[in-house]
């Protein structure tokens, strides 16, 4: 009997420690930081295996993308007034709430900075913008976008091409939070440029052309400013993606190189001969070069037409030195 009756109560008291326990580990436990996506925080957010009270507001959200630090005092005041039990084994002080958002960059303003900055200058000459802050950002709550954003007022000095402009970032809460831009205009030429890396002997097409606005004032005269002395040349060495490009940097694909055997045409409304012959000079599309006719060992001017391909001018002596 006495054995029976131990053995209850050890049961007993072993029901009652695993019960303690296991209340014990369904008690919330307050985070040292946490992330909100709202413009409130709630008890929710601020502890671990919450069951009650979730909603609960203690606080207004920092501004997107901002933190704010909410003590574990003033907490301790607001779930004691709603009876909600919570544990705090880590010793946090204060509960770093940092909120979500999406990032604008100012460049990411441009265009319709540029629109309005063109209607002040009463002008659609191309031009950039130069922001002083180029890292600028503004922080907007998730679910928006630049086009949330709103120029509140913009002014423009025309003497140094300086302006300012006031931006609206919506806060999701029905206000808005106020940035000031400011920066320079610049006025720009778009020029033509490689839309990839392109190397010696690669012949540049329409498809490999992209456009480049720059500065005027960084256009230079030997600055490649039409597709048409670019589109059939290829680079002398290499030519970057998006570099401005400068005469120098092309030429013709060289069709016929120096020592190659050709092939000469020489063709009237009379007459038409072929012969082969050795490239005394390299050349490309249009050149003249000199050629050595391989039955006569005379050599004649002739023009590039291809790869391998020439033809002498059409004229009696021209004949003459293509006759062995």
């Amino acid at each position: 009997m006495i054995r029976f009756i131990t053995r209850t109560i050890l049961t007993f008291f072993s029901l009652i420690g695993l019960s303690v326990a296991y209340a014990q580990d369904i008690i919330p436990e307050i985070k040292p930081q946490t992330v909100v996506d709202d413009g409130v925080v709630t008890l929710g957010d601020i502890f671990t295996d919450l069951k009650v009270s979730q909603d609960l507001v203690i606080a207004n959200a920092p501004e997107p993308g901002k933190k704010i630090q909410i003590s574990a005092r003033h907490i301790l005041q607001v779930t004691r007034a709603h009876n909600v039990r919570w544990r705090n084994s880590a010793g946090v002080k204060n509960v770093m709430v940092s909120r979500m958002s999406e990032v604008v960059s100012f460049a990411d303003l441009k265009p319709q900075l540029t629109a309005e900055l063109k209607n002040l200058y009463q002008s659609d000459q191309d031009m950039d913008i130069r922001f002083y802050n180029r890292g600028g950002k503004i922080h907007l709550p998730t679910g928006f976008d630049v086009q949330d954003l709103s120029i509140r007022n913009i002014s423009l000095d025309r003497s140094n091409d300086k302006f300012s402009a006031l931006i609206g970032a919506p806060t999701g809460q029905g206000s808005e939070t106020l940035y000031t831009v400011n920066g320079r205009t610049i006025r720009t030429t778009t020029i033509p440029t490689l839309a990839r890396t392109l190397r010696s002997g690669d012949v540049i097409q329409a498809s490999d052309i992209a456009w480049l606005a720059v500065p005027e004032g960084q256009v230079s005269r030997n600055m490649i400013l039409s597709t048409d002395k670019l589109i059939g040349m290829t680079p002398r060495t290499q030519i970057k993606q998006g570099s401005p490009i400068r005469l120098s940097e092309v030429n013709r694909p060289i069709l016929v190189k120096r020592g190659a055997l050709v092939k000469i045409n020489f063709n009237t409304d009379k007459i038409s001969l072929s012969t082969l012959g050795k490239a005394v000079e390299k050349g490309g599309m249009g050149d003249v070069i000199q050629v050595k006719n391989n039955a006569s060992n005379k050599i004649v001017s002739a023009i590039v037409l291809g790869p391998n391909l020439v033809q002498v001018h059409a004229d009696a002596s021209s004949l003459v030195l293509l006759n062995p």
